[in-house]
C-alpha cells in the first residue's frame, strides 16, 4: 500500500493546508492519508484555538483518511522531540512509507545534506553551537551560524546562503527536523516536500485564501460578526461551518490568555526546586520565573519578565504549558509515543487502522476508557492526556461544557 504521513496541527486548517494534501493526492495517488495531529495543546506553547475534536473533523474533510493524536507531552516540546516523536509514531504503524510536509524553499542537495548533518551531530559542530550559546542567542540562531561556520571550514561545495535561508524559515526548519528524524530513527520513509502558497508562517494579517493560521488566530481575538465574514473568506467553507458550530455552542475560540490566572496561582505556589522537575528549565530560568509570576498581573507581562535572548517567547510558553499541565521533563525526553490515540477517520481510514492492528505492537485507543489496560508508561501518558482535554474545557465560553471527562463522552469522528 502506498500511505502518506502527515503531522499537522491546522490550528486551524487553512487553505494551505488544503492546498498540501491535493498534492498530496495529485502527485502520489495514494491509497490514503495518515495524519499525526496535535491535541488541544499545540508546539507554540499555547491552548489549540478549537479543540482536537473539531480539528480532526477538518482534517478529514480535507482529505486525510486517519487521524491520531500526538501525545501532549511531545506536541507541546522543542521541534526536535515534536519532530521525531510524530515520526516516531508514523513508524509505528507498519503502513505509512512517504512523509509529505510544507517547506518555504526546497533545494534538494543543501536539504539532504543539512539532513544527514543534523543527524550525525559532529563533535565539531556541538562545539560550534555551545560557543554560540554562551553568546547568549537563541538555540536556532547559534545553530544557523555552527553550521555556516561548520560547513565553511570543511569546505563543503553548497550554496551557504541557500542554507542559511533555509535555517531561518519555520517550516524549513521542521521540514529539516522531520529529515533527521527519518534517518535517526532509521524509518525509511521517502519524503514529498510541498513549497508552501500564500502568506508567511508568521505573517499577522489576513491576505486572502491562503492566509497563514497566524493571521487566523489573530482575527479571533477580538471578533465580531464583520470580522466573521471577513475570516470566512479567508478558510475553506467547510471549516468555518465546524468553526461556526464550535463557536455558537461555547466551545471556542481558546487562547492562551485564559489560563493566565491558573498559570499564575501554580507558579506562585511553586518552589524552585519543584521548576526544575519541567524540560527546559536550568541556568537560573526558575529564579526568573518565580519572581516574575509574583511580580506580574497577567499572562503578557509573565511572559516579558522572564524572556531573554537565549530564552525567547515560544520556549517560555512552551515550559508554562508543561507547567500547567504538569507535564514533567523525564516523559518529555523519551520521545516515544506508547499507543495509537484514534481522533477521526474515513471508510478508508477504517481500513488502513485494520493493517495498523495487525502491524504494530502499538496499542490502538478509540475508546479512552481502553487506556486502562495500557502498561504503566503508556498509561501516565495517556492520562496527561486526558488531563490537558479537562483543563483546555475550562476555558469554554459555555459554562455548561467545562465539565471534565470530555474524552470519555466524545466520539472519534467517522465518514
Amino acid at each position: 500500500m502506498n500511505i502518506v504521513g502527515v503531522i499537522a496541527e491546522y490550528n486551524p486548517l487553512h487553505g494551505g493546508h488544503l492546498y498540501h494534501l491535493n498534492q498530496i493526492k495529485t502527485h502520489l495517488n495514494p491509497d490514503g492519508i495518515v495524519c499525526v495531529m496535535s491535541g488541544n495543546f499545540v508546539q507554540r506553547g499555547e491552548p489549540a484555538i478549537f479543540d482536537k475534536w473539531a480539528r480532526a473533523e477538518m482534517a478529514l474533510n480535507a482529505g486525510a483518511d486517519l487521524v491520531i493524536e500526538l501525545p501532549v507531552c511531545f506536541a507541546t516540546a522543542t521541534a526536535e522531540i515534536f519532530a521525531e516523536s510524530a515520526v516516531r509514531l508514523l513508524y509505528k504503524t507498519g503502513i505509512v512509507n512517504t512523509l509529505s510536509f510544507g517547506m518555504e524553499n526546497y533545494h534538494e542537495k543543501e536539504f539532504f545534506a543539512l539532513g544527514e548533518l543534523l543527524a550525525q551531530e559532529p563533535v565539531l559542530l556541538k562545539e560550534m553551537i555551545k560557543n554560540n550559546l554562551k553568546q547568549g542567542v537563541s538555540f536556532p540562531l547559534a545553530r544557523q551560524k555552527a553550521i555556516e561556520e561548520y560547513l565553511l571550514s570543511k569546505s563543503c561545495n553548497y550554496d551557504i546562503k541557500t542554507i542559511a535561508h533555509m535555517l531561518k524559515m519555520p517550516n524549513s526548519i521542521l521540514a529539516l527536523e522531520y529529515l533527521k528524524a527519518i534517518i535517526r530513527t532509521k524509518a525509511g520513509f521517502s519524503v514529498f516536500p510541498v513549497l508552501r502558497k500564500g502568506a508567511g508562517y508568521h505573517d499577522q494579517n489576513l491576505t486572502g485564501y491562503y492566509s497563514s493560521a497566524s493571521a487566523i488566530r489573530k482575527a479571533f481575538r477580538h471578533y465580531d460578526s464583520q470580522s466573521l465574514s471577513v475570516i470566512e473568506k479567508n478558510i475553506p467553507d467547510f471549516c468555518f461551518r465546524i468553526i461556526r458550530k464550535e463557536m455558537d455552542i461555547g466551545r471556542g475560540p481558546v487562547f492562551l490568555k485564559d489560563f493566565e490566572t491558573m498559570i499564575l496561582c501554580i507558579l506562585r505556589r511553586m518552589t524552585k526546586k519543584d521548576l526544575t522537575a519541567f524540560f527546559d528549565i536550568g541556568e537560573g530560568l526558575e529564579n526568573r520565573l518565580i519572581n516574575a509570576a509574583k511580580n506580574s498581573a497577567n499572562i503578557e507581562q509573565l511572559i516579558l519578565q522572564t524572556k531573554t535572548r537565549r530564552y525567547p517567547e515560544t520556549r517560555i510558553n512552551r515550559i508554562l504549558i508543561h507547567v500547567l499541565l504538569n507535564i514533567k521533563k523525564d516523559i518529555v525526553s523519551s520521545r516515544d509515543p506508547l499507543y495509537f490515540r484514534v481522533l477521526g477517520f474515513t471508510s478508508k481510514g477504517s481500513y488502513i487502522l485494520r493493517q495498523i492492528k495487525a502491524r504494530s505492537s502499538n496499542p490502538v485507543i478509540t475508546r479512552a476508557s481502553d487506556y486502562k489496560d495500557l502498561e504503566s508508561r503508556a498509561k501516565q501518558m495517556f492520562e496527561i492526556d486526558l488531563l490537558s482535554s479537562d483543563i483546555y474545557a475550562l476555558a469554554f465560553k459555555n459554562h455548561a461544557l467545562r465539565e471534565g471527562g470530555s474524552d470519555f463522552t466524545r466520539r472519534v469522528v467517522s465518514f
